[in-house]
């Protein structure tokens, strides 16, 4: 069921970014701003169980910064950094047992493509997004802590999601974002693979802030 209904977001969010260029463009006229917009965003962000890693659901807070480059009225790109801050809670490592855990920290860094949806003027300005990039498990071997790693781990990760601004001013918006996340561990990461094998962690975002353009 997981993996049908990313199936569906992601065919989706592809659909609607080869729709987008042919569209009317979004209603913001050539040299009212600069191209560069930067966003801090906060939220939650769970990180679901798999059977080489994670026993029990995760929930950690997101500290999301980007950088974005507005291509034309339609496309940008933007350059994303986001650290994970842990938050315990009782989690079942099976036979009954429970304790109260909490993940590494863990950094996420994503190179993204997003394409803004006409809504024919107004203060909404929709958007969906997609890209690549890594996520980073920080060492830390606390009792408290699952997994354990004496070493941090980097992993290639994938991320697609939609979101949208609305403005607040000529510079200023209000920005909500979610976010369907991927990390692909490697087989022999140690803490988050099983007897050679590697199952891929999937982390869900919902995060909102503000958006600057300069």
């Amino acid at each position: 069921m997981k993996s049908l209904t990313v199936r569906m977001i992601l065919a989706g969010a592809l659909a609607l970014l080869a729709l987008t260029p042919t569209l009317a463009p979004v209603a913001r006229a050539a040299g009212d701003a600069s191209p560069f917009e930067v966003s801090v965003l906060g939220g939650v962000q769970a990180l679901n169980q798999n059977d080489t890693a994670l026993p029990d659901h995760f929930l950690n807070v997101p500290a999301t910064a980007t950088v974005g480059y507005r291509l034309d009225p339609t496309w940008a790109l933007e350059g994303e950094v986001s650290w994970l801050i842990p938050i315990k809670r009782s989690v079942d490592l099976g036979s009954g047992v429970s304790q109260d855990l909490k993940t590494p920290d863990i950094l996420t860094y994503q190179a993204n493509v997003l394409a803004n949806l006409p809504v024919g003027g107004g203060p909404w300005s929709p958007y969906v997004t997609g890209g690549a990039g890594a996520v980073t498990f920080l060492s830390s071997t606390d009792a408290d802590r699952y997994p354990q790693l004496a070493s941090s781990q980097t992993a290639f990760a994938i991320n697609f999601g939609a979101g949208t601004h609305y403005a607040l001013g000529p510079h200023w918006a209000l920005r909500a974002d979610y976010r369907e996340l991927a990390a692909f561990p490697a087989k022999d990461a140690a803490g988050l693979s099983k007897n050679s094998k590697a199952d891929p962690i999937w982390m869900e975002r919902g995060a909102v802030g503000l958006a600057y353009q300069f």
